[in-house]
């Protein structure tokens, strides 16, 4: 099954050629323009808070992720080579700040200080998935304290984001073989969660 988007996703505050283009924004926020970096803010808030809870599953502060990744963004601005890839950029930034505190969060549940509870997988799965989507969906945030922290993101890039190999690559700051070898580990695993509880109402 390939990747899809039956989790459900906040609809973007801007329709696409509304107001200033990216590259607008981010030339004007490297000249220290404040409401550049508002409206940068503004157009991406709902897709970066989205992709957050996507890919931490509410194991983490979910606002302190955003306002994280908005911040590393914003202080970055100057390496950004392309401004009108603005947005990509900020999801490999939300990407790693995501994986950075999901370890940092494993670290503090080992000492009982974990300040988060997962989120149930319902919150993800819209009414409208068929049921085998479903099933995958709650799979695959099922594993999320099982599998290591690398591997699970890029589960959730491919089968609930649906980026491609070369895509999560990117994103993660991986090679793409390494990639196929997280997602195979991952993959394997979620297939044998999805059959255990068939063998138990088959019992």
């Amino acid at each position: 099954m390939g990747g899809y988007l039956w989790a459900m996703v906040a609809e973007p505050l801007t329709q696409s050629g509304a107001g200033p283009s990216d590259a607008v924004l981010v030339v004007a926020a490297r000249a220290g323009e404040a409401w550049a970096r508002e409206s940068l803010f503004r157009r991406y808030r709902q897709m970066v808070y989205g992709l957050s809870l996507r890919l931490t599953g509410g194991t983490v502060a979910v606002d302190d992720l955003v306002q994280e990744s908005f911040i590393r963004a914003l202080k970055s601005l100057d390496k950004l080579k392309d401004p009108q890839a603005f947005a990509r950029w900020l999801g490999t930034i939300v990407v790693h700040t995501a994986s950075k505190m999901r370890r940092h969060e494993r670290v503090l549940a080992r000492f009982g200080l974990s300040r988060s509870e997962p989120v149930d997988a319902d919150t993800f799965v819209s009414k409208t998935a068929p049921p085998d989507v479903t099933a995958e969906l709650h799979a695959i945030y099922a594993m999320l304290d099982v599998l290591p922290v690398e591997a699970h993101v890029a589960l959730v890039l491919r089968r609930v984001e649906g980026l491609g190999l070369e895509e999560i690559a990117e994103q993660m700051n991986l090679s793409v073989a390494t990639v196929k070898r997280r997602l195979a580990v991952a993959e394997q695993r979620m297939q044998k969660a999805m059959k255990e509880p068939n063998k138990k109402r088959g019992s």
